[in-house]
């Protein structure tokens, strides 16, 4: 087998749309015939000592390929696998917050596979992200070498169907996550008396709530229903405690015309800055920025920045 991509997870989040085009630019770009290449999903979350032991084992079972693209939670069963062979291990890995929740064995995960990265050969394997941000944090922090950066890129045209200028007093709150920041709820609740529509969106049907007198959690059943209700929002607000590797909902909806603050944090930061959008130091300075209308819509050198036809230029530079 020429080429693997190995990942797991329920959910089809931003990160794994993420590493599943950069998988197809790759096949793309090698012109890979069918036999030659396989995706492997494990269709489930990991979180105790036993589930992680299956992880692992399967992870060093499967990556075999001559170059292997793998979560960061498949890295260290890949190097293992492939600690004597000439293939190649691909590690996609988006942010990296110490902060963010992670339990104990994961941060010691983390600390391992760090440390074996610093000593491994370079032509060994390669480290990808997502941002400038985490590309140079991992360079300058962490000291790995060999950090490549593959960006979220989108075909902008398909986006631009949706835009509409026409827009609702409808305050889109991102996605409903425990990666949000408790000031998103004390923001929901004050615009919300001033007559505001504040909702979520979540990729999860189970975690889908009607209005409960400060916002909604919607479960869109299709792609187009979210981005038409985006579309149609005053702004997307963004308020993330932890630094984000790039938030790709904020991203989607700049593309179709939605404006978008937040915080500052890692990635998001970062997209914020170049789409010129706004930064936000706190709920005080969100809520006025939403009573005043202060938005505006980057230039066009952001779309033609990140279009999907700009992937085989950075993939060029993934693959020296």
């Amino acid at each position: 087998m020429k080429l693997k991509y190995l990942s797991h997870g329920v959910l089809k989040t931003g990160g794994y749309r993420h590493e599943k085009f950069l998988f197809d630019s790759v096949v793309n770009k090698l012109e890979l015939p069918p036999n030659q290449y396989q995706i492997l999903r494990l269709p489930k979350q990991f979180n105790h000592l036993f589930e992680y032991i299956y992880l692992m084992v399967w992870g060093f079972l499967k990556s075999n390929a001559e170059t292997n693209i793998v979560v960061s939670r498949f890295a260290l069963s890949a190097l293992f696998r492939n600690w004597f062979n000439q293939n190649q291990v691909w590690i996609v890995l988006h942010n990296f917050d110490e902060n963010d929740g992670k339990s104990n064995l994961m941060k010691r995960y983390y600390v391992y596979l760090f440390k074996l990265l610093r000593k491994v050969k370079h032509n060994r394997f390669k480290v990808i992200t997502v941002a400038n941000y985490w590309q140079q944090y991992l360079t300058n922090e962490q000291h790995l070498p060999n950090v490549k950066l593959f960006p979220n890129l989108f075909e902008s045209e398909f986006y631009a169907k949706f835009h509409k200028d026409d827009k609702n007093a409808w305050i889109h709150l991102g996605q409903y996550s425990s990666k949000n920041h408790e000031d998103i709820y004390r923001l929901a609740k004050v615009l919300t008396q001033d007559g505001y529509y504040c909702y979520f969106s979540t990729l999860d049907s189970s975690l889908a709530k009607p209005f409960n007198g400060q916002f909604e959690i919607i479960y869109f059943h299709s792609f187009n229903d979210y981005l038409d209700q985006v579309s149609r929002s005053m702004c997307t607000v963004s308020l993330i405690k932890v630094n984000e590797g790039w938030n790709r909902l904020a991203h989607e909806s700049i593309l179709i015309g939605t404006p978008v603050l937040g915080y500052g944090n890692g990635g998001l930061g970062e997209l914020l800055k170049k789409s010129h959008s706004i930064i936000v130091q706190d709920i005080d300075e969100a809520y006025t920025c939403i009573k005043a209308s202060l938005f505006m819509l980057p230039e066009s050198s952001f779309f033609q920045d990140y279009h999907t036809n700009k992937a085989q230029d950075y993939l060029n530079k993934v693959m020296q």
